[in-house]
């Protein structure tokens, strides 16, 4: 395979898009160009040049089928069957990879290899797996203590530092300023997904990760419309599956911080919400926020923890969601959704739901073309959020067992 320079364009001069006005919400503008059901996956040498492409029309046509997510966070995971073994020349560990869909020269996701199958084996299917950027910042640990700082400055250090360590690009206009600067706040040793974390929660619903040009953005949730991810149920979408959940309504919450007191309390602040405690009862909770020192920020962090539990946690599952659509003249176009703004579903008994879009699935394949499907509605506990507390909670239990070890034996 012939290693070329990926630029503006896919392979060459050849032109397979032409970028027109990007809409609301929307993430990347829709493209001209549309090719029905036509797919790559680009692999690339550390230096940026080609390393091959498969899919349609290339010369490594042997992919039986593709499934990829785009989330809150960015890219997500990927997975990838092929009919034939890739060459190591071809794919190999840690190695990034770009998928195109309908011949549009943009990335619709960006990630790197994980997993591949072992030369030898038996199976005369081979699945290769692996992740979006955002999963990479878990090797990446930060260190720092930051005084009367605003949370997107300290952001832009972490992308730099990210650009270093792992390969992301760093772009400014993806990390927007929060208008509010942080009393204190101390990362001792946590990786940059939960550092992120903690500076979105301080930043009040900042939406955080790595995105399919592999540039870590840090901004406010977009709270419009995303004209592309307008549906009617039957004509845009096969299922509708909506839920709504109290089972994780807090209204009431004590607040433990990092900062011990002269008598050796924890606690920082009490939040809750009168209005929500009157419909549905009080419901209490104990939240911890290890890295905060001060009052004012353990109550504003609150505060938005509250606000986003006060009610019943709205979801909902899309299928069969048609991207393609017909354009005045006859021709067809594709909508490019991403997890940008809202999705209003339009119902069968005429009601119009709103919903943040949470993941984006695709599943694509030479018989069946590309599908997708979409989760819809802010998910109140994240998994990231759940292990980074389990880490937290195993990194104090061993702290505590040296020191009790210490005293035993006398030092």
């Amino acid at each position: 395979m012939t290693n070329m320079m990926y630029g503006r364009y896919l392979w060459g001069r050849h032109r397979w898009a032409q970028a027109i006005k990007a809409q609301a919400g929307g993430g990347d503008a829709v493209f001209t160009g549309y090719q029905p059901n036509v797919f790559h996956v680009i692999a690339y040498n550390a230096d940026g040049t080609i390393a091959a492409v498969f899919g349609a029309g290339s010369e490594a046509d042997y992919i039986k089928s593709i499934q990829f997510e785009l989330t809150e966070t960015g890219c997500g995971a990927f997975t990838i069957v092929f009919t034939k073994l890739p060459e190591v020349t071809e794919l190999t560990y840690m190695q990034r990879i770009d998928i195109h869909l309908y011949g549009d020269a943009r990335p619709w996701y960006s990630g790197y290899v994980q997993s591949i199958p072992i030369k030898g084996t038996t199976e005369t299917e081979f699945t290769v797996k692996g992740f979006g950027y955002y999963d990479a910042l878990e090797n990446v640990i930060v260190f720092g203590e930051y005084l009367n700082r605003d949370a997107a400055d300290i952001v832009k250090e972490f992308a730099r530092l990210a650009e270093k360590r792992i390969g992301t690009e760093f772009s400014t206009n993806q990390i927007v300023s929060t208008r509010y600067r942080i009393e204190r706040l101390l990362f001792d040793g946590v990786t940059l997904k939960d550092a992120l974390k903690t500076l979105s929660d301080f930043a009040v619903d900042y939406v955080y990760g790595v995105n399919e040009r592999r540039q870590m953005f840090f901004k406010p949730r977009d709270p419009d419309i995303n004209e592309q991810a307008r549906f009617w149920v039957g004509q845009h979408l096969d299922s509708y599956a909506p839920t709504w959940d109290a089972s994780k309504i807090v209204n009431w919450a004590r607040i433990k911080g990092g900062n011990i007191d002269d008598e050796g309390e924890q606690w920082l602040t009490t939040v809750e919400d009168a209005v929500s405690q009157k419909e549905y009862g009080f419901r209490a909770d104990v939240w911890t926020l290890p890295e905060a020192y001060d009052v004012a920020d353990a109550k504003r962090w609150g505060e938005s923890q509250i606000a986003q539990k006060k009610g019943p946690q709205k979801t909902a599952k899309l299928k069969g969601v048609r991207l393609e659509y017909p354009n005045a003249d006859g021709t067809f176009n594709v909508r490019k959704l991403s997890t940008e703004g809202q999705a209003i579903i339009n119902t069968l008994e005429g009601t119009a739901e709103m919903y943040p879009i949470t993941k984006l699935i695709y599943k694509i394949s030479s018989s069946d073309g590309i599908k997708c499907e979409m989760e819809l509605g802010k998910k109140l506990s994240t998994v990231d959020r759940y292990f980074a507390e389990l880490d937290r909670n195993a990194k104090a239990t061993e702290a505590l067992s040296g020191a009790a070890i210490k005293q035993l034996k006398g030092g």
